[in-house]
C-alpha cells in the first residue's frame, strides 16, 4: 500500500511540475533577445530583480490554468500575437533562431499597443517599468 501511495505522489508531483513550467524558456528569450538593446537596459534590470520572471505577463499568484491564464493586460496583448505551438516546437527541436523570431515577432507587435490609460507598452519598458498591471 505504501508503495502505491509513493508512486501516486511521485506521478502527481511530476505532473504539477510539468504544468507549472509550460513555457519555462520565455523569460530567457526575453533577456537574450533584448540584452544588446540600450533602450531595454532599465527594463531588463527590473526583470532581473523579479522573484518570478513570468510576472512580466502574468499576475503574481494568479492561476495560470484558469481562463485567461492569469495574464495581466500586457500579457493578454502578447498572447493574442504569440504562436505557442510553433514556439514550443521550435524550442523543443533546438531551433533557437526560429523560436527567437517567433518570440520577438509577437513581442515587437505587442509593445506598440497602448494600455487602458493610453500609455504605450514600449514606452513603459524604456522607463524600466513592467508593461502590464499586476494588480
Amino acid at each position: 500500500m505504501r508503495f502505491k501511495v509513493a508512486v501516486f505522489a511521485a506521478v502527481v508531483s511530476s505532473l504539477s511540475v510539468a504544468s507549472v513550467q509550460a513555457f519555462p524558456p520565455m523569460p530567457q528569450y526575453l533577456v537574450d533577445g533584448y540584452k544588446t538593446e540600450k533602450d531595454y537596459e532599465p527594463f531588463l534590470k527590473t526583470v532581473d530583480g523579479l522573484k518570478m520572471k513570468c510576472d512580466v505577463c502574468h499576475k503574481p499568484g494568479a492561476e495560470k490554468k484558469a481562463r485567461g491564464h492569469g495574464l495581466n493586460d500586457f500579457g493578454k496583448v502578447y498572447h493574442d500575437r504569440f504562436k505557442p505551438k510553433d514556439f514550443q516546437a521550435a524550442h523543443k527541436d533546438k531551433k533557437t533562431d526560429e523560436a527567437m523570431k517567433l518570440f520577438k515577432d509577437a513581442w515587437n507587435k505587442s509593445v506598440t499597443e497602448k494600455n487602458a490609460e493610453g500609455k504605450v507598452y514600449g514606452d513603459l519598458i524604456k522607463e524600466g517599468k513592467l508593461p502590464g498591471k499586476n494588480d
